[in-house]
């Protein structure tokens, strides 16, 4: 049995199952414990540590439950015979289901194996239950894989977890750029470059409108806006920010950069009663690119982020090939719809 020196400070507002817990997982990630080795007994920590045995007792449990430790009946405590470097048990926190998210989670999912346990939570732009999530399942998972889309502030809730373990996906708020790993959409910088590579097309049309559809189930990042309204004063563009398309505010030879896919689906509802085409009498650019976009009224237009290399550089920091904060590729796409 390998003499463990467990660091134990009652002082700190870490609980102390989870520094046993913590100092083990570090442990075997620096490959001083191997598959196969004995833990000294729930009593022995106790007793050397002056701890309730309930103190050891949550600590190997959770580390059982991670798959990092085993018990054999009458022997013991052991670090498992399975690789548990490459194995991982994932919380992934979404937003909410939509058809690019499937795409980011379809690229997550295939850069492990069949053995990694990835299991999916939605917060819907609530804080509340973000919080409440991240809450009841601290400690439960090897990684935490966050997309922070949130009108509020979660650097409390994110704080209760071990920053080698956190990712944030998608989003990298002003209050969190900290040392957590990261990949992220630029979304000042993105939309901003993106529309000034194309400024002679978009110049063609009398006046561009970016439409947010904002709602509870909708989160808007203010990045867009800012990159948005910079991009168009700086080339006098006549342009508005409005919350919804309506057959009252539909103009003829304008452009309409629609960030929700529901309100793009009206929009091209309006635009067939109208009788107008795309590209000649009004302009279309959509949001985030899903397959159905490529098809949609001969092609629309998309600004989008990467979805499928997010979920590939995500799961290189969970195997921990990637550190940082990367910002995303993002594309313009230009179809028949501009």
């Amino acid at each position: 049995m390998k003499k463990i020196n467990f660091k134990i400070d009652s002082s700190l507002e870490i609980p102390l199952y989870k520094q046993i817990r913590n100092e083990l997982e570090q442990w075997v990630s620096a490959g001083k414990l191997q598959p196969g080795d004995q833990l000294p007994s729930i009593n022995k920590v106790a007793g050397e540590f002056k701890l309730a045995q309930g103190t050891v007792i949550r600590a190997y449990d959770e580390l059982k439950e991670l798959g990092i430790i085993s018990s054999k009946q009458g022997k013991g405590y052991f670090i498992s015979d399975a690789d548990i470097i490459l194995h991982h048990r994932i919380f992934l926190l979404f937003d909410r289901i939509s058809a690019f998210k499937e795409i980011l989670y379809e690229s997550f999912r295939n850069e492990f194996d069949e053995k990694t346990d990835i299991q999916v939570f939605f917060h819907h732009y609530d804080i509340r239950r973000f919080e409440k999530l991240v809450r009841e399942n601290r400690g439960k998972f090897s990684h935490y894989v966050l997309m922070p889309h949130l009108n509020g502030n979660a650097q409390k809730s994110i704080g209760l977890l071990p920053e080698t373990k956190v990712i944030l996906i998608d989003n990298l708020p002003d209050y969190l750029k900290t040392n957590l790993k990261a990949v992220y959409q630029n979304f000042y910088g993105d939309i901003y470059h993106a529309l000034k590579q194309n400024v002679q097309q978009i110049k063609k049309y009398d006046a561009v409108n970016l439409s947010l559809s904002e709602n509870k189930f909708q989160f808007v990042p203010n990045g867009i806006r800012k990159g948005f309204a910079a991009f168009c004063s700086e080339f006098q563009i006549s342009h508005k920010i409005i919350q919804r398309i309506s057959k009252a505010n539909l103009n003829e030879n304008e452009l309409y950069i629609i960030f929700d896919d529901g309100e793009l689906l009206n929009t091209l509802k309006l635009i067939q009663k109208k009788g107008w085409k795309l590209k000649e009498n009004i302009g279309i650019i959509s949001f985030d690119e899903t397959p159905m976009k490529e098809l949609l009224a001969g092609g629309i237009s998309v600004l989008s982020t990467d979805f499928e290399q997010m979920g590939k550089t995500a799961a290189d920091m969970v195997k921990g090939k990637i550190n940082g904060q990367i910002a995303n590729p993002f594309h313009f796409i230009d179809r028949e719809s501009f």
